[in-house]
């Protein structure tokens, strides 16, 4: 009876157990259906809604940790981390990575290694950190290639390429993107190869070849907007924008950028926004709209600080700077200036004071372990003492000279470790002594270049505006004599023609010429299509004729001159055009005498006159200054001998980059 009870017993608790376990299977089975459903949620909207993807995502993270799924937590924190990285919030991004990291480990899970690290490798690159960024790449490839994860190993290489653009090595980054291409066409990938195009596209953009730019990403964006990816849409849009800012394209771009930004808010990238902000503010300000484009610029400011983005902050300042400086707020463009150079300083700096840190760390720690270390040691010849002592007093002159040899050994190790101590700050004195030398040629480097920077700029305003009045002569005022010359022919071929008249129309005719001379001289052709020495010779001939002055231009060696660039020959046209303008305003000469010679490294220019000299005064003219700047441009040099009886010699040499 006592073993039916018992059978029975056994029975009704085994059928509770598998009733248990039975619920439990099921409750895991509904688990796995609810985070499969948020996964697809997920993978749905990653590029077209990124914030429904975002909450899905928290909660496949939150019923992962609550049931204990290591597996799941992993994927989960994987796309949040690419979610971060696509959003721009790259901190975030390389949290996730390493949590990822750290959950794939724990499980021994080789497999999802690979996409782990390239996303880690990404978010490092894109926060400035490059040895980082491509140490994490070369894992990712290594251990794609351990366990055959040819899509890991081609977006790697993808990667890498994006790297290298980012750095301008150009030759580097095509290679890379070829071992990518290949690699996505042996999978047959069409994705990564649209991905592997649009990358190559921003390489012939940043080599200005627009044209080929633009029709690859026009074919981009034609695939992605057929499958609705609005990442990729918006990132080819901003390049198309950015193509048109290159170009001077400024009224044409904005209403691109502006749609752009719109299109940024619906998806929430907050960090590209800030860069079609500093677009917009690079176009409004080229258009003269000066208080719309401090107002993007200071928008686009806030973002990247909040998001300490320091590549991004200099750039802003120094705009904000140069626009404040426009509207003579010179205090406000100075702090802004300031600020500029601070962080590039910081931007420049931050690897070291990084390893300075490290260094201290280091040698505070070991110092406290020497300290340690006497302490033991002193505690021991104390202990040592006392048993000596108890022992008896026959070993007491024993005792004392043990005592008196440990006392000298550790003011001996105290004098030592004193020494290396003075020697180690003497280092750190002279290591900080030597990095503030640095920072401190940096910032006179960078304002230096500040300088040329304002320069080149001031010369473009000035062949611009030259460009603007030549192009005003020439299709208006020239435009005009050339109907009012026509007119007057024709009706004064039906009258009889006198002396009067022909001086009329050669005096029109006089009229023509001059002005089309004096829009040639504003703003000359490409001199490779017309020859840069026939140009000159024609305008020294021109000022000749206008003048009571013999002027001759000498080449050496015409042909060699004649194919140097046209930016250097337009300096030299410039600084020529400066110097003979003074000769007949204030040299008083009849005689003159232009020469160029070429040598292997260097262009000479020598301009001689006749004339009454002229004495070093205080203040420097604006010819003169302009010639200088422009010499400081072209890092070249001048030296000037001038004297009333024989009259002036200057003489240029400019340096020719092989």
């Amino acid at each position: 009876m006592r073993f039916i009870n018992f059978y029975t017993k056994t029975r009704v608790l085994l059928s509770f157990m598998l009733f248990f376990m039975l619920i439990q299977v099921k409750a895991q089975q509904q688990v796995s259906q609810v985070i499969d459903s948020l996964s697809k949620v997920y993978s749905k909207n990653v590029y077209s809604k990124p914030l429904e993807a975002r909450k899905a995502a928290f909660a496949w993270l939150a019923l992962s940790e609550e049931h204990n799924l290591e597996k799941e937590k992993a994927r989960a924190y994987y796309s949040l981390g690419n979610l971060n990285s696509i959003n721009g919030d790259y901190k975030e991004s390389v949290e996730y990575a390493l949590k990822t990291i750290e959950s794939l480990e724990k499980l021994k899970m080789e497999q999802g290694l690979p996409a782990a690290y390239n996303l880690l490798a990404l978010s490092y690159k894109n926060l400035s950190l490059y040895s980082k960024a491509m140490e994490s790449f070369m894992i990712c490839i290594e251990k794609a290639r351990a366990v055959g994860d040819v899509l890991q190993e081609a977006n790697a290489y993808q990667n890498v390429a994006t790297l290298y653009i980012q750095k301008g090595t150009h030759d580097k980054a095509i290679e890379s993107l070829k071992r990518a291409n290949d690699l996505y066409k042996s999978i047959e990938d069409t994705d990564g190869v649209l991905t592997t195009l649009f990358n190559y596209a921003n390489i012939l953009k940043e080599q200005r070849k627009f044209d080929q730019a633009r029709e690859h990403y026009m074919t981009v964006l034609k695939f992605r907007q057929q499958e609705g990816n609005k990442t990729v849409e918006v990132y080819v849009k901003i390049n198309l924008a950015q193509i048109l800012v290159e170009e001077h394209k400024f009224k044409e771009a904005i209403p691109h950028l502006e749609s752009t930004y719109k299109l940024l808010e619906e998806l929430n990238y907050v960090t590209d926004m800030a860069i079609v902000l500093n677009d917009l503010g690079v176009c409004e300000s080229r258009v003269g709209n000066t208080t719309k484009a401090i107002n993007y610029f200071e928008k686009a400011l806030s973002i990247t600080e909040e998001r300490s983005i320091l590549a991004y902050n200099a750039n802003f300042f120094l705009n904000l700077g140069s626009l404040y400086a426009d509207q003579k707020q010179y205090e406000k463009a100075y702090n802004y200036l300031y600020r500029s150079i601070i962080a590039n300083t910081e931007f420049n700096t931050i690897e070291k004071e990084k390893h300075l840190a490290d260094l201290q760390q280091q040698y505070e720690t070991e110092l406290k372990q020497t300290k340690i270390e006497l302490l033991e040691k002193e505690q021991g010849l104390k202990e040592a003492e006392l048993r000596e002592v108890e022992q008896a007093v026959i070993r007491q002159k024993q005792l004392r000279n043990t005592f008196i040899i440990g006392f000298i050994l550790v003011s001996i190790l105290l004098i030592i470790v004193r020494y290396f101590y003075l020697q180690r700050l003497k280092v750190q004195k002279a290591l900080q002594v030597e990095v503030e030398k640095n920072a401190d040629h940096k910032i006179s480097e960078m304002v230096k270049d500040h300088k040329i920077s304002m320069i080149e700029r001031y010369q473009k305003g000035q062949e611009e505006e030259r460009g603007r009045l030549a192009r005003e002569l020439h299709d208006g005022i020239g435009s005009d004599l050339a109907g009012i010359k026509i007119a007057f022919e024709h009706y004064f071929s039906r009258q009889e023609t006198g002396v009067q008249t022909k001086r009329l129309q050669e005096a029109i005719n006089n009229a023509c010429k001059d002005l089309r001379s004096l829009s040639h001289q504003l703003h000359p052709l490409a001199f490779s299509s017309i020859g840069f020495s026939s140009f000159l010779k024609e305008y020294v001939d021109t000022v000749s004729q206008k003048n009571n002055l013999t002027i001759k231009a000498y080449f050496f060696p015409e042909t060699e001159i004649n194919k140097l660039s046209d930016d250097l020959l337009a300096g030299v046209y410039r600084i020529v055009q400066e110097l003979t303008n003074n000769i007949v305003k204030h040299a008083k000469a009849s005689n003159a005498e232009v020469q160029l010679t070429k040598h292997d490294d260097h262009l000479n220019i020598v301009i001689n006159d006749n004339g009454v000299g002229f004495t070093s005064v205080k203040k420097q003219g604006i010819g003169l200054r302009n010639i200088r700047e422009r010499l400081e441009k072209l890092k070249g040099s001048i030296e000037i001998d001038s004297n009333a009886k024989y009259g002036t010699s200057i003489t240029i040499n400019i340096p020719l980059n092989k």
